[in-house]
């Protein structure tokens, strides 16, 4: 079994080609750094490819070290927050190239080289459905992932399986950084997560491989929520009625 990871050198991309490699999985590992990739030694990782998601030749790379995949993992993306009365159309477009174009492309190639059976996945978030401040291109990107990925489970149907998982808040290197910013705080986001923790990279992982794996077999189109109770929260806990 052959699965392409992309963004596979750190956060969830990381863990999920650990957890591959370990099962016994063959991976392709794409990234734009290759060396924290030389450190995935599990005597099963088939390639390593350096590059650009948005760069056609890199998915045309990926796809032809593979040969045939079984799975396929988008999990490479982005976030730049900002004001939208001064958000730069720049980093816009690279957040839509990123996180929904570039998926498209590899799930599109990777589709010429699946094996009856393979499942897709890509990664949305919580912010793909409910409203963030500062956040506008973020969660319009992942919201237009959770429309690619129905429609392609629609058209690759019965082949190909395609969904997604949306995290919560995972305490990524990305979320470090935004916590040291002051772009999110620690006790507002645990404060209203119920089940009253950051997820690790780990935790998304598995959602993953479940969807990858045959456990899954008769679910396509689904968007996974993997969140810590982040986008069933109402009023809160213990709230008055």
């Amino acid at each position: 079994m052959t699965v392409i990871v992309t963004g596979a050198a750190m956060g969830i991309g990381r863990a999920t080609a650990e957890q591959l490699l370990r099962s016994g999985q063959r991976v392709v590992a794409v990234d734009r750094e290759a060396s924290p990739l030389a450190q995935l030694d599990y005597g099963n990782l088939l390639a390593i490819v350096e590059g650009d998601v948005t760069d056609e030749a890199v998915i045309a790379r990926a796809c032809g070290v593979a040969g045939s995949v079984t799975g396929l993992v988008a999990s490479a993306g982005i976030s730049r927050p900002g004001a939208s009365s001064t958000y730069s159309m720049a980093f816009w477009n690279d957040i839509m190239d990123i996180n929904v174009a570039a998926v498209f492309q590899l799930m599109r190639a990777a589709a010429g080289i699946a094996e009856p059976g393979a499942s897709f996945v890509g990664i949305s978030s919580v912010s793909g459905v409910q409203g963030f401040a500062g956040r506008a291109a973020y969660s319009a990107s992942k919201a237009g992932v959770d429309g690619l990925i129905r429609s392609l489970a629609v058209e690759y149907a019965p082949n190909i399986r395609v969904n997604s998982v949306a995290p919560g808040y995972v305490m990524t290197d990305l979320v470090r950084t935004n916590l040291q910013n002051g772009v999110i705080k620690e006790g507002a986001i645990l404060g209203r997560t119920p089940l009253g923790r950051w997820g690790q990279p780990n935790d998304i992982a598995e959602a993953i491989c479940f969807l990858l794996s045959p456990a899954s077999s008769w679910i396509t189109g689904t968007t996974l929520a993997v969140d810590g109770g982040w986008a069933a929260y109402g009023l809160g806990l213990g709230a008055d009625d």
